[in-house]
């Protein structure tokens, strides 16, 4: 039979449909934004005795057309797994269910017909020349629902754009069709202020050229979207897709989608957005749709051994062992399948898991609390997966540090108002030593401008910035490499060890009068630090005196040059005039170093050592 003519033998009206309907049904209906709204509203406006005792199946019920209010008048009850921006948990009792459930369990629940679906209303496209209609903007778990259930209805909307997928569901396989006009449900795409571009442009910072990165709806994955769009060869995982996606893909920092081979610059399972979102996803290979067993799979796949998650969140404890999630963030892309995403990339060989949150809430609390204890709602372990905290003000490497180091990491990025309080709590609490220095007043000048990356060789990459007060135990660890002899030509004595109370001093400074660039290096199991170049200001004789240390195994690539070259760059920009430092005649490296300067030195025999001054003023 030809296609057109059995799609038209298969339309019924909606009164035809409500009369197949019998009491005690239960009735499956895609997910909003995807939702048949046409039988919706006919099912909410019959006053049919049949209508009754239903059971309504949604997984993701944004509250745009069934309300708790509207289940109790009509004597129905809904069940959804993820609810929506108007519903709080309280709620859903009595006739309104929500179905708590890992996201990857959902797809069994619904393969297993543990709901007894009975009738399966989904929203799709109009067929194609074979016969075939899309799920359009929700694919989720449409076609498995249609499986099961005993009499398939497809609400066919003039307005469902045709994306690509292999979640089709051909016109044999519905038993009747309603036709539907019906505008499709937009979320309106809200600007995002400083702060939040600001945090989206630290997490870009983490993300590698190659990477999959998890993004969802919201105004964080606005903001880093936009921040991302400077990479090479991403790939985006979500269950929904919003606006960011299209100057995303335009801006070229995706993987070219090569159909054969199964690669796809961003997949998901919806889309929730504007008109221009919808008309944009319609046909684009760019963008495929997939089931949720499918999506699950992705970001198991090799391919997403770089898999990147963001969980965004409203509030962490010191240690971000716990964080509370927001309020709203209970629809499919909330805190429970952004979690499922988070400990798939923490299982991934590369994967990264960042919590993102503003330093503050709209009240000035601190959003770094000592604990949440106190906090009784939406308050979750992180299993200890989150590799980076990220707030406007930095970001705090977790992976591998001890809650001591957590804390300090912590503090560094909390808002500079509550620094000094979670310091002398964390004291209080033993999460960190007694005598621990952290002066807010310093760590607020941090020179950020000063961060740079340099490149040794093919293969050596390193990472140049002023050193921070949480750099403590990298410093210390570098001490420890050098041989005796180093050690003694950098501190020009027998020094062999360097405790707590000691090495403070080095890390905490002003970025004034005195400034200090480390090289950090990661060669896969962490970062540490190389190389470190410093001056500071002896006030007796008001001049600034450098100093110099690279790991022997580092030395001869030409980090000293750098760093020495670096140095004599920013102190120019600090408006000093005169540099100097001392060396042992013996250490030739460094006197070679210091004639390769971009300003020639003048070199003076002290007695005993050599004294190197650099006249910046006349360069």
């Amino acid at each position: 039979m030809d296609i057109s003519e059995l799609y038209r033998g298969k339309i019924i009206s909606l009164n035809s449909f409500l009369d197949m309907i019998k009491p005690g049904s239960t009735i499956f209906v895609s997910s909003e934004p995807a939702s048949p709204l046409l039988v919706i509203d006919a099912l909410i406006d019959t006053n049919k005795v049949n209508i009754m005792d239903l059971q309504m199946i949604q997984l993701v019920t944004l509250g745009s057309f069934i309300s708790p209010f509207e289940c109790d008048i009509l004597h129905f009850r809904l069940k959804t797994f993820h609810i929506g921006e108007s519903f709080s948990r309280d709620i859903c009792y009595g006739n309104f269910d929500y179905i708590p459930a890992a996201i990857v369990d959902i797809p069994k629940i619904f393969s297993r017909n543990m709901l007894n679906i009975d009738i399966a209303v989904i929203a799709l496209s109009k067929p194609d020349e074979d016969g075939y209609m899309s799920p359009g903007i929700s694919v989720d778990v449409a076609s498995l629902a249609a499986e099961k259930a005993s009499l398939v209805i497809a609400e066919v909307n003039e307005n469902m754009p045709v994306t690509c997928t292999d979640s089709r569901i051909h016109i044999n396989d519905v038993d009747f069709i309603i036709e539907s006009d019906k505008p499709l449900i937009e979320r309106s795409s809200g600007e995002y202020d400083v702060i939040m571009d600001r945090i989206g442009w630290n997490i870009s910072n983490i993300i590698r050229d190659g990477s999959t990165v998890v993004l969802h709806a919201g105004s964080i994955f606005d903001a880093l979207s936009r921040n991302l769009k400077g990479k090479q060869d991403l790939r985006v995982l979500t269950s929904v897709v919003s606006d960011w996606a299209i100057d995303l893909v335009g801006s070229g920092a995706l993987i070219s989608e090569k159909n054969g081979e199964g690669i796809y610059p961003i997949m998901t399972t919806s889309a929730y957005g504007t008109n221009r979102l919808y008309s944009y996803v319609h046909n684009n290979k760019n963008i495929r749709f997939m089931s949720l067993l499918d999506l699950i799979a992705a970001g198991r796949s090799k391919a997403a051994s770089r898999l990147v998650s963001i969980l965004n969140i409203q509030k962490t404890d010191i240690t971000c062992s716990t964080v509370q999630f927001h309020l709203r963030d209970n629809i499919l892309s909330g805190f429970p399948s952004k979690f499922q995403f988070a400990i798939q990339a923490a299982d991934a060989e590369h994967g990264q898991v960042i919590c993102a949150l503003r330093s503050i809430d709209r009240e000035g609390e601190s959003n770094i609390v000592i604990s949440l204890e106190h906090e009784h709602e939406r308050v979750r372990t992180t299993l200890g997966i989150v590799r980076y905290v990220v707030t406007e003000y930095g970001i705090a490497s977790l992976l591998g540090k001890s809650v001591r180091e957590r804390v300090m990491e912590l503090i560094d990025i909390a808002h500079p108002t509550y620094r000094d309080m979670l310091l002398e709590q964390a004291k209080e609490g033993g999460y960190i030593y007694k005598d621990q220095i952290y002066v807010t007043s310093n760590a607020v000048n941090y020179p950020e401008a000063y961060e740079t990356v340099k490149s040794f060789g093919s293969d050596i990459d390193i990472k140049f910035r002023p050193i921070k007060p949480t750099d403590e135990d990298m410093l210390r660890r570098q001490f420890y490499t050098f041989s005796d002899n180093a050690r003694y030509m950098r501190y020009f004595s027998a020094i062999r060890t360097m405790p707590h109370k000691n090495i403070q001093k080095y890390v905490n400074i002003d970025y004034k009068n005195t400034l200090s660039i480390v090289g950090i290096y990661n060669d896969g199991s962490g970062n540490r630090i190389v190389a470190e170049g410093r001056f500071a200001l002896y006030k007796e004789t008001s001049m600034y005196e450098m100093g110099f240390a690279v790991d022997e195994e580092f030395q001869g690539l030409g980090i000293a040059t750098f760093l020495l070259n670096y140095l004599i760059r920013i102190a120019c920009e600090y408006g000093i005039d005169t540099l100097t430092a001392s060396v042992l005649p013996e250490n030739t490296a460094m006197i070679q170093v210091f004639n390769k300067a971009t300003v020639k030195p003048k070199i003076i025999d002290a007695g005993g050592y050599l004294e190197v001054i650099f006249q910046l003023s006349a360069s």
